[in-house]
């Protein structure tokens, strides 16, 4: 997967971090008001690392031992399920590789998020419950909703719901002693969400249509007339499937255990799926919970794993099938594939058609890797740093000879998953881009301020939105350069921007006072 620093998600956490550092920067900048409902004392903990100006090190490192701690966790958790070491180590080299599930999120990403740190604990947390050490795995969940609410309260309910269904060997009292000590440990954030704001129940559909139909439809829509995202659904599906094919026919009660965790997931699930047909709840569009899916593809592919190592290990199968059980385990990014093999492995006799499976699935995987990797949705590498490009370059242009209360008309669909967004680096404000939809998705009232403005820079680009983001980042871009001189001086005057940056070979009647390969800004005034 790579690293990178300052992109994807970082593309707003890393500007806030620099907000909460240095409170002088991006003043009257409303989009800086949505740090305070993000319920995370995670970034504050990089502060004096960015005032030491080792912020970039500092991010890798902990993404490095997140990583590793992840990992370990695997095998533990491996170790606890199946006690077969052959089991750990098919688990532990599976999740090098990311395997589509719901939302189209892998179990490791390439940039450090609060939500990739907390995930090895997380992990362990399972592990302790299983191990019946209930109080620790409550008490490490409670901690780490002061780092990551969302994915906690995945975990969270998958626990709560097990206990639930054991109440009577439980107990009341047992069952409230991990519930307070989880509360107890979470106060800090549960104190600060709810001195700030309440749970929003109500509908906001006009939202709810915005932030899906830009670019968070994989977030949200299951069946659509895009491609794509019903692929992605069909895959969620099949890690269920494989889930519960894969399931010991004798089964453990850590076995049990598991199954009661991934039944409340799907739970979660057909909840989302109610809210976003009929009932576009705000408290569930803001949790986004369909990312509980990430924990059905989890525990899909731990239990497969075990499942392989359990046949190699009582001799089940021969070396054939094994063969491509373990291709279809290793190399299977799209788990319908997996899915199939699970299906016909057994029944497949002839040595030619194995031998024809073997080579499609090493070269679905091959070509897969190839369209990914022409689309730039893979871009292995490590970038401790952000990408010194003509993207950089423009912002520290902009960094280093502007004001702080300096506003630039900066191109709306700079963002995507590499791409540096305008205030990672330049410090300076923008009047509106479309990545700000994803924070716009934690606080409906925003988005009836970015609107406007977005409409300013990109005129008529949100009537033609569909669910297919890759689209609407096309349509936003030529709705941006779509503007005339005029139409620039204008928003100029309204927002009070200086600057207009633009990409080439788009020019503008304006004074050139800066220009690289890609980019040129113009003074407005």
């Amino acid at each position: 997967m790579g690293y990178y620093f300052g992109t994807f998600d970082q593309s707003s956490h890393i500007p806030y971090l620099k907000k909460f550092a240095d409170p002088s920067l991006f003043p009257n900048d409303k989009f800086f008001d949505i740090r305070f409902f993000h319920y995370s004392f995670f970034w504050f903990i990089f502060i004096p690392f960015y005032r030491m100006g080792i912020l970039e090190i500092s991010l890798f490192i902990a993404h490095f031992l997140a990583t590793f701690l992840t990992f370990w966790a695997i095998w533990n958790l491996t170790k606890t399920l199946f006690n077969n070491p052959l089991a750990s180590f098919l688990a532990v080299i599976t999740f090098i590789l990311p395997h589509i599930g719901f939302a189209e999120a892998p179990i490791f990403e390439f940039s450090l998020l609060n939500r990739t740190f907390v995930l090895p604990f997380l992990l362990i947390a399972i592990n302790l419950y299983l191990n019946k050490k209930y109080t620790y795995a409550f008490l490490i969940l409670g901690l780490m909703y002061n780092l990551h609410v969302v994915s906690v309260n995945f975990l969270i309910a998958m626990f709560l719901f097990d206990s639930l269904l054991k109440i009577k060997s439980i107990g009341i009292l047992n069952f409230l002693k991990r519930l307070i000590t989880f509360l107890i440990f979470a106060s800090p954030v549960l104190i600060w969400k709810f001195s700030n704001s309440h749970v929003d129940i109500g509908l906001e559909r006009s939202w709810f249509y915005t932030i899906n139909n830009s670019i968070l439809a994989h977030l949200f829509t299951l069946l659509t007339t895009n491609p794509l995202i019903n692929f992605v659904t069909l895959n969620g599906i099949a890690t269920i499937i494989i889930f519960f094919l894969t399931m010991p026919t004798i089964k453990t009660n850590n076995d049990l255990i598991i199954k009661n965790f991934v039944v409340a997931t799907i739970i979660i699930l057909v909840v989302h799926a109610i809210s976003i047909s009929w009932f576009p709840l705000t408290i569930i569009i803001q949790s986004q919970i369909i990312r509980a899916g990430v924990f059905i593809n989890f525990f899909c592919y731990l239990y497969f794993a075990g499942y392989t190592a359990e046949l190699i290990s009582t001799k089940k199968i021969d070396s054939n099938n094994i063969t491509i059980l373990i291709l279809a385990l290793f190399f299977s990014i799209s788990p319908l594939v997996s899915l199939v093999i699970l299906l016909l492995y057994q029944k497949m006799k002839n040595e030619k058609l194995i031998k024809l499976l073997k080579i499609m699935i090493m070269l679905i995987f091959i070509i897969t890797l190839i369209a990914l990797k022409i689309a730039s949705i893979w871009k292995p590498g490590i970038h401790i740093g952000p990408i010194k490009d003509d993207n950089y370059d423009v912002q520290m242009w902009a960094k280093n000879n502007s004001g702080k209360h300096d506003i630039f008309i900066t191109p709306p669909a700079l963002w995507w998953l590499y791409n540096l967004e305008w205030r990672v680096i330049s410090e300076r404000s923008t009047i509106s881009t479309l990545s700000e939809v994803l924070e716009g998705a934690f606080l409906p009232s925003y988005i009836k301020y970015w609107r406007p403005r977005f409409e300013d820079v990109a005129p008529g680009a949100l009537a033609q939105f569909s669910v297919d983001p890759l689209k609407n980042f096309e349509i936003t871009k030529q709705a941006y350069y779509s503007l005339t001189k005029n139409d620039i001086i204008k928003i100029s005057k309204k927002y009070g921007a200086k600057y207009f940056v633009s990409e080439k070979p788009s020019r503008y009647q304006l004074p050139i006072i800066y220009q690289n390969n890609k980019y040129t800004i113009y003074k407005i005034y």
